[in-house]
Order: C-alpha cells, then sequence, then structure tokens
C-alpha cells in the first residue's frame, strides 16, 4: 500500500480504488481480490504510459548527435554507457589523436608487450571486473616477487616469501597501526562502491563534490585535508606515514603524504596483494569498449569547442602527422608532432560534446569559444619519467647484496633519484611461463641520466623512456570542479581531481553519460525506473 501511495500520488483514480479497499473490509474475498487486481492493472498502465510517453518524446526527438574528445579508457567508457542508454538512437563520434587507451599503453620489448601507463586493478573494481567478463578478456597472470622499503642508505622493511612471516615483521615495525590502516582502508572501500548501486538506479551528479557526498560525505571532508594530517588525527605514528604511506604515495603518484587525503587512501588501496592486470594489457578493456559501443573512431586532434546561440556546438579538428607520444628510445629526442598544417580544418556540428581529456593549461591546446562564461581548470600535472630498460642490474647500485633477491623497491625518501624500481612482467605472460628477460621499470620525477643509468644496469639491451604528465598535482585542500560546464556540454576529467585511477575514470564515465541521458530527453528522472520494474 505504501509503494502504491508513494508511487500513484497523481493518480485519482488509483487512489480511489485503494480506498475502497480500504474503506470497505466486509466485502468478499472475490471482490477483494478483483479490486487487487485492478490496482496492479493501474499500476503497471501508468508504469507503462510513462514509458510510451518517454518513448513518444525520444520519436519526436531526432537521434542527438555526440562528440567525445579522447580515446582513454574514460572516453571509451562513456561511449558504452551511452550507447547503453540511447540504443541506436544516438549517433556518437570518438576524436583521438592517438591510439585508444590514453594513459593504458604498452611498449614491445624483446618480443613482448610492457605496461608503461596504467598497469594494476584493484579486485573491487566492479567495471573493470565486469568489462573483463563481457568482452570474453582474462586476467593476467600476477607477477610475483619481494619488495623492499628503502630510504637511500638502507632498506628499512624487506618482505619474505612467506605471508606470516612478512605479517610478523609488519606488525614488529609499526605495532597494529598496520592492520588499523588496513580496516580504514576497507572501510573506505566498502563506501567507495555504493557508487554502484547510485548509477546502476540512475543517480548523476553534476560535480564531483556531489558524487564523493553520495558515496560518504567523509570523502568530501577528506580532499580538504592532507593524507598525514588525515592519519595523525586518526592516531596513526609519524613512522607508518613516512615509510609505508609515502612508499605508496610515491610510487602511485609521484608525491608524498602532503597529497588530499581521498586520493591517500586510493593509493593506499592499490597496494592490495590480489591486484591484476588484462591479459595482453589494460589497452584492451577500452579497446573494446570503444568496439561495443559502435562509436566512430576519428583519429584527429581537436583545437576547439564553440558554442551557439541554438544549443548545438561545433567541434573543429585537424589531422596530426604521426600520433603525439612522449616516447623515445634510447639515443633519440623526444619529439612532439604538432598538427599537420598542410591540412584544412574540420568542423562537425553536434548536440552534447563529452571532453574526456584533462583541459588543464598544461595538458591541453582545446580552445572554448563562445561561451557565456570563462572556465578556470587549476592545478598541473605531475611529471613522471617511466624508464624501461631490458638488462642485468648492478646490485651494488641499489645497496643489494649479490643473494638479495629483491624484485622491487619503493623508496620511503622522495630526494631520490626514483620513485620506485621494479622488476616487470609481460603483459600477456601465461600462467606457467617463466621464459621472458629482465626488463625493469623505473618511474622517477626527472630523467635518469646516462650516467646513472649505466651506475643502476651492468648492461642493458634495450632502453624506452615514457615521459608522461601522469596525474594530477594533489593539494592538502583539493579544489573540485564540475562534470557539467554547461547543459549539453560535460567534462569527464574533473573527476581525476578526487584521484586518478582507471575505475575512477569510468565511474566518471558513467556520470557523464547518465547527464548527457537526461539532458538529451530533458528529464531529470530519466534511466531512473529500471530499480521499479525490477521490483515489478
Amino acid at each position: 500500500k505504501i509503494l502504491l501511495y508513494n508511487y500513484l500520488g497523481q493518480s485519482g483514480s488509483i487512489l480511489r480504488v485503494t480506498s475502497v479497499a480500504l474503506t470497505n473490509p466486509t466485502r468478499n474475498s472475490h471482490n477483494m481480490l478483483h479490486i487487487g487486481k485492478l490496482c496492479l492493472l493501474g499500476l503497471l498502465t501508468q508504469v507503462r504510459t510513462s514509458s510510451s510517453l518517454r518513448e513518444v518524446r525520444s520519436a519526436d526527438v531526432a537521434s542527438p548527435r555526440i562528440a567525445i574528445i579522447g580515446g582513454g579508457i574514460g572516453g571509451t567508457s562513456t561511449a558504452y554507457f551511452l550507447k547503453e542508454l540511447f540504443g541506436d538512437n544516438a549517433s556518437i563520434d570518438v576524436y583521438e589523436s592517438e591510439k585508444i587507451g590514453g594513459r593504458l599503453a604498452t611498449i614491445p620489448i624483446a618480443g613482448d608487450d610492457y605496461e608503461v601507463g596504467g598497469t594494476v586493478i584493484h579486485p573491487k573494481n566492479q567495471y573493470m571486473m565486469d568489462f573483463v567478463s563481457k568482452f570474453g578478456l582474462q586476467k593476467r597472470q600476477s607477477c610475483t616477487g619481494s619488495m623492499g622499503l628503502f630510504n637511500g642508505k638502507e632498506y628499512v622493511f624487506q618482505d619474505s616469501s612467506w605471508e606470516i612471516i612478512t605479517l610478523a615483521k609488519l606488525i614488529l615495525r609499526y605495532g597494529w597501526d598496520v592492520y588499523r590502516l588496513h580496516e580504514l582502508t576497507e572501510e573506505m572501500l566498502t563506501k567507495f562502491n555504493r557508487i554502484y548501486t547510485l548509477q546502476s538506479e540512475g543517480h548523476a551528479y553534476h560535480d564531483v563534490a556531489s558524487l564523493l557526498y553520495a558515496m560518504d560525505p567523509k570523502f568530501v571532508e577528506m580532499t580538504k585535508k592532507s593524507s598525514a594530517v588525515w592519519l595523525k588525527e586518526l592516531g596513526f605514528s609519524d613512522l607508518i606515514i613516512n615509510e609505508l604511506v609515502t612508499a605508496v604515495t610515491q610510487c602511485n603518484y609521484g608525491q608524498t603524504p602532503n597529497v588530499h587525503a581521498f586520493v591517500g587512501s586510493v593509493s593506499v588501496a592499490a597496494a592490495d596483494q590480489n591486484l591484476w592486470s588484462v591479459f595482453g594489457g589494460n589497452k584492451r578493456v577500452a579497446e573494446e569498449l570503444l568496439k561495443h559501443s559502435r562509436a566512430s573512431y576519428l583519429r584527429r586532434l581537436v583545437t576547439s569547442v564553440a558554442l551557439h546561440s541554438q544549443g548545438h556546438f561545433t567541434v573543429t579538428s585537424t589531422e596530426t602527422d604521426t600520433p603525439v607520444k612522449r616516447l623515445f628510445s634510447e639515443g633519440s629526442p623526444t619529439e612532439i608532432p604538432e598538427m599537420n598544417s598542410s591540412y584544412d580544418p574540420r568542423t562537425q556540428d553536434y548536440d552534447v560534446v563529452v571532453i574526456a581529456t584533462p583541459l588543464n593549461k598544461d595538458k591541453s591546446n582545446i580552445k572554448l569559444v563562445n561561451f557565456t562564461k570563462d572556465f578556470d581548470f587549476p592545478g598541473h600535472f605531475e611529471r613522471i619519467i617511466c624508464t624501461m630498460v631490458q638488462g642485468e642490474v648492478n646490485p651494488e647500485s641499489l645497496l643489494l647484496m649479490p643473494d638479495d633477491h629483491i624484485d622491487e623497491i619503493l623508496v620511503t625518501n622522495p630526494g631520490l633519484a626514483f620513485n620506485s624500481f621494479g622488476k616487470q612482467c609481460p603483459a600477456s605472460l601465461s600462467v606457467n611461463s617463466q621464459d621472458y628477460p629482465d626488463v625493469w621499470k623505473i618511474f622517477s620525477s626527472a630523467p635518469l641520466g646516462e650516467d646513472q643509468l649505466k651506475i643502476f644496469f651492468k648492461e642493458r639491451n634495450s632502453t624506452d623512456v615514457i615521459d608522461w604528465l601522469a596525474y594530477p598535482h594533489y593539494n592538502s585542500d583539493q579544489h573540485l570542479g564540475n562534470f557539467e560546464l554547461v547543459p549539453g556540454f560535460y567534462y569527464l576529467n574533473a573527476i581525476e581531481w578526487a584521484g586518478s585511477a582507471i575505475e575512477m575514470s569510468i565511474i566518471g564515465g558513467k556520470n557523464v553519460a547518465l547527464l548527457a541521458y537526461k539532458y538529451w530527453l530533458q528529464d531529470p528522472n530519466a534511466a531512473m525506473n529500471s530499480l521499479l520494474k525490477d521490483e515489478l
């Protein structure tokens, strides 16, 4: 009865039928059954009528033309979710001047592909788990190896091949803070996972703060203080903050625990022992998302987006000579090709535009034209140099003894030449394969010189360097932006300032797809009836 009143409050006829049932309890059971059928029929009729009205409205309005600027995991997931929402009633173009995948990328080394971008996925990342299953992809066999925390003078912690011994060593050094940090991270992930239910119910958010607040109000508070301050307020020791937490924020974001507490928690979660990757490279998910979205892939560089008084947008793009990359092999210069001036710019009108690439000054040259307000995209991105070396490490250079077997070095001292130094497995590593060369990935904030590489390695068969502007530089009082810049114009990458991660980009993609769908139908409740239909 409560469901009927709540849902059908505007339907006088249904209320009257319900009222008869309540005020005439002496009627026989046959009549009550008949009235019950009328109630259910009225409820189903209203659901069908509401759905029919939306269908008629959709039929009256021409199918929207939608542009997505950026072909990374965020842009391709947006295309996929738009396809789910609109079906075949939308025309979608994805602009990407480089390869699909964006910061999910691999490079060939010694006949195998190796991850050089976003590498690991958390076991509770529901969207990535679902995509791998839907698209028939496989999880990649995890690399196994030992880890050490290095402060530049000594290893303050080394794990063991025996899990129980590793746990004992952690407790011996950091006390029960290790357990408390684990429990705090699990609690955060439980609250974070609320977003999947909210989005499945059709909820969408115009700004990043509202999305975080929907998961848990404390998440917004966490963006207003540093990870170090937040953990100290919770009673954690300086030792665990300065060593364990610093090591994971340095490795994952190239920054210290001065990052805001929400992204600091994301970083700690990325230290889970059950992390995984996609067989063939994580970029395979972006490729499959684009394929299943049936969107058009336009390998062009967008130079501007203009707003017109009629409410539509014009996207101007040009071809490029070669994909714009910050990738080079040993001995060759860094080359960043510009747009090909021999091609005339091309313009195309759209009803909806999604920006799925950072708009900060150090990452974008896209001009926004004819908008009635000025947009501000503060902050800059952190430079991360990824150096991939196939060769033999000189253990003495890393203060290792010849019989030490440390495969991954995380640093507790931000002043060192590197943020992390680890042995890598091929992206297509099979379960039983151990036959692959020694390939090392070094993350650093500045390029490693030839003299430094000669110190670290006895010999090198190949050296590849990828110069990324990889993640936002986070503050302890973070500015959080808007997903909707104006109606019909959306900025997915605003979510990166809460936390830059594969799953975060997909969540942003789902959010802007829902916003675009509601905007086009002029119905804030669009896509929000699936739960009621399931109950019926």
